[in-house]
């Protein structure tokens, strides 16, 4: 049985701090947006009277106030809005906490951040936009319903999520199903404007500058060990297999590159502490930098391995090669989407049990415990060997 280092242990108990700060993990938030946020939809429901969709709108704006997996797959029916309204003007609406790679995302003319835990001053900058259409992508949250409905756009576009009760207000509620990928529910939104969706996600290009790889041993892998909201502690996997992993990598001439948020940099350094002093020097804690550094990072890796976060996403967006450790969440409704990543998903029957993220369990299955090292080693493996042979493919397309 493997123990967990108690410096580890203990830096985890201190994390609790930061996550009962407010947003789509905390608990109490949740609470007050769906007793107050259910009322509010429907009593504003009641009062509305339903209207038709404008045929050339001239402003589209698109509401996705949380998770930065989220904001990635809702990049590819933005790319389908632009392909349908060339000559209109998209404006994404974001939160603090998917502001910065909302600005990631192509086809957008303007990326505004709403104070959304202010939701009067939300609700301003809302009706200041002129919105002819708004797009609500938010698959839970009541107060995004809420803003949406009040927002003074000609016609409101919504979905229809079972067990929320958020879609009272819109003008169009489009079915939200527990049983697709949530990039297909994204693709429903946009659908159900006569729109036909079929782009993948993507984001900006990333340049990597040579000052980047300097920094960083070269050639490297990016590991990303810690997942967000409520749900995060189930989704880890133990850390002594990524210390094994983290040395296999070193040993095979890999950098290896950890990202994480701010609060994580030190859960980070407590990893790297567990890998063997000789392969140590191969090791770059980068938890706590800028979003894009954390995007230069991962755009210009040999290999992404990550739990099921953000940043599987935005490997994927990114066309960088993936191996992805999913236990909790099912693959099929939030892995990866393109033809590079590899999942390896929890082998456990009870696996799959989370839908929006944040469900609870008295009692959860250790499904990341079931994901042995064995199986992520021969997946890493793989993914590398398979990067080699692109990368030797396209050298000799060119010099053909």
């Amino acid at each position: 049985m493997e123990m967990w280092p108690r410096d580890i242990r203990a830096l985890k108990r201190g994390r609790s701090v930061v996550e009962r700060l407010p947003g789509r993990g905390n608990y109490y938030a949740r609470l007050l947006d769906r007793y107050l946020g259910i009322a509010l939809v429907f009593g504003l429901g009641t009062l509305r009277r339903r209207r038709k969709l404008p045929v050339e709108p001239k402003r589209i704006g698109l509401l996705n106030s949380a998770a930065v997996g989220d904001t990635i797959l809702m990049s590819g029916p933005v790319a389908d809005l632009r392909a349908q309204h060339t000559h209109a003007r998209i404006t994404l609406l974001s939160g603090p906490s998917n502001y910065d790679i909302a600005r990631m995302v192509n086809h957008v003319d303007d990326v505004i951040r709403l104070p959304v835990f202010n939701p009067l001053a939300s609700l301003r900058l809302l009706r200041a936009q002129g919105f002819d259409v708004l797009l609500d992508f938010g698959p839970w949250c009541r107060l995004n319903a809420v803003l949406a409905t009040l927002s003074g756009a000609r016609f409101v576009v919504g979905f229809r999520t079972p067990g929320e009760a958020r879609h009272f207000g819109y003008d169009l509620a489009v079915e939200h199903s527990d049983n697709v990928h949530e990039l297909e529910n994204h693709r429903r939104i946009v659908r159900a404007l006569g729109i036909h969706a079929y782009h993948p996600p993507c984001l900006r290009h990333v340049r990597v500058s040579d000052g980047d790889r300097e920094r960083i041993q070269d050639p490297y892998v990016v590991c990303h060990l810690w997942p967000g909201g409520s749900a995060a502690r189930q989704k880890e996997w133990p850390t002594p297999r990524w210390v094994a992993l983290s040395e296999y990598l070193a040993r095979k001439g890999y950098g290896v590159v950890f990202t994480g948020s701010r609060n994580q940099h030190s859960l980070n350094e407590a990893v790297i502490a567990g890998i063997r002093p000789q392969l140590r020097r191969l090791a770059r804690n980068i938890a706590g930098a800028p979003l894009i550094d954390t995007l230069r990072a991962v755009a210009g890796a040999q290999l992404t391995v990550s739990v099921d976060t953000g940043v599987v996403h935005m490997a994927a967006a990114l066309d960088v090669p993936l191996v992805a450790l999913y236990g909790p969440s099912k693959a099929e409704r939030w892995g990866p989407v393109g033809e590079r990543p590899i999942v390896v998903e929890s082998p456990l029957a009870s696996a799959g049990y989370l839908n929006l993220g944040f469900e609870t369990l008295r009692r959860p299955p250790p499904c990341m415990e079931a994901i042995c090292y064995e199986s992520v080693q021969n997946a890493c493996t793989l993914a590398l060997q398979r990067a080699r042979s692109d990368a030797s493919g396209s050298a000799r397309a060119f010099l053909a």
